[in-house]
């Protein structure tokens, strides 16, 4: 008798265990979105970012110097609030640097003086240590060719786009130039093109031509969001694949950095496909907990979204959006662990209901700018 009520029990306990797992993962994959709105979502601003267009709360900011693209083979940044007295300053220092770059590192001297390329009267481009190197041609015959470094400077109504160093990128650099206007914040440009804070790239969405954006941007109540979009040929492996195949390698690395003491403690809020309109993608929402009973503990929460893009014949870029919030240090362990702290020690935010609130409102409104994605011509 008392065997068949421990096999009773067990039973029991087996089927307890089973309907726990599964009503959390059903609870991962159907979270609630249902949220009193606030001040936070109260007042949202449509924003044009890269080739889309975000909502985001009243005051959110970002850095002068924040955007980055990619566009072909050039790396290009943007700051915002230059003058054209400081323009000009800049380019001239630069410019006497540039010049006095005459050998390489053996001291071997280059093979011509540096180039100064005045771009109209808002662009230049310098080109130096220029040299010749015996390399194969794309044919396999080898030959004698010239390379050279080139970096692209343009201003516009305070606005300056700097084009890293490229070899050989000085044809490059003058084809972008004319690409390159300043962009107000609130402006949303009908044209195909991609915005940076305070700029304009013109240009179709062109899949011979790479590119890539970041951009960070400072939300309200210590959360800080990063965008990013990439061009893709097709789609990409989505984010719930990849986690679930780093997640064991991750989880052996940790348990041999851990000593004893250490304490580690991860905790989902939500793990699932996520759609936005016509784009399908995964929603990753995170909380990690790392330290010790007498240093105190340290809490990272974060949320992804990803789109994983589409190529021809209807080009999409992968898409992502990061939205993180302060670390928070804490002298024990929230509740649950890798969760949020109590709201009085966390005074600046943002709490549980204040991060979803916004990431929910964020996310949800993610869509392609009208006309944006335009193919080139045939």
């Amino acid at each position: 008798m008392n065997r068949r009520r421990l096999l009773i029990g067990l039973v029991g306990l087996v089927v307890l265990i089973a309907c726990f797992q599964g009503w959390r993962r059903w609870q991962l994959a159907h979270p609630d979105r249902s949220h009193t709105m606030t001040i936070l979502t109260q007042d949202m601003r449509t924003h044009c970012v890269g080739r889309l267009l975000i909502d985001l709360p009243q005051h959110t900011t970002w850095k002068s110097r924040s955007s980055g693209a990619r566009i072909g083979n050039l790396n290009l940044s943007v700051t915002t609030g230059v003058s054209r007295e400081q323009f000009d300053q800049m380019v001239k220092k630069r410019w006497l640097e540039v010049q006095a770059i005459k050998a390489d590192s053996s001291g071997t001297p280059y093979m011509k003086q540096s180039e100064r390329i005045d771009h109209s009267e808002h662009g230049l481009i310098l080109a130096y240590a220029f040299e010749q190197i015996h390399v194969p041609d794309i044919n396999g015959v080898w030959k004698d060719q010239v390379f050279h470094n080139a970096e692209g400077y343009f201003w516009d109504r305070g606005t300056l786009f700097e084009i890293k160093q490229k070899l050989n990128g000085k044809d490059d650099i003058a084809k972008l130039f004319p690409r390159l206007r300043a962009r107000a914040p609130d402006e949303i440009p009908s044209q195909p093109g991609l915005c940076l804070n305070g700029a304009f790239i013109s240009g179709f969405y062109d899949m011979q031509e790479r590119e890539n954006l970041i951009w960070p941007f400072q939300l309200p109540r210590n959360m800080g969001l990063v965008v990013k979009h990439n061009r893709v040929g097709r789609p990409q492996p989505s984010l719930l694949e990849r986690e679930l195949e780093s997640r064991g390698a991750a989880t052996a690395w940790l348990n041999a950095m851990l000593k004893p003491g250490d304490v580690y403690e991860e905790h989902l809020f939500r793990r699932a496909q996520h759609q936005i309109g016509e784009l399908i993608g995964d929603e990753l929402v995170s909380g990690e907990l790392e330290g010790r009973q007498e240093y105190g503990y340290d809490t990272s929460i974060g949320g992804v979204w990803e789109f994983s893009g589409q190529g021809a014949p209807s080009p999409v870029p992968q898409i992502e959006l990061n939205l993180n919030a302060r670390n928070f240090d804490t002298s024990y362990i929230p509740s649950p662990a890798g969760g949020f702290p109590k709201p009085e020690d966390a005074p600046n935010g943002p709490t549980e209901a204040e991060f979803f609130e916004v990431w929910d409102a964020v996310i949800n409104s993610v869509r392609i700018r009208p006309n944006a994605l335009t193919p080139p011509p045939k």
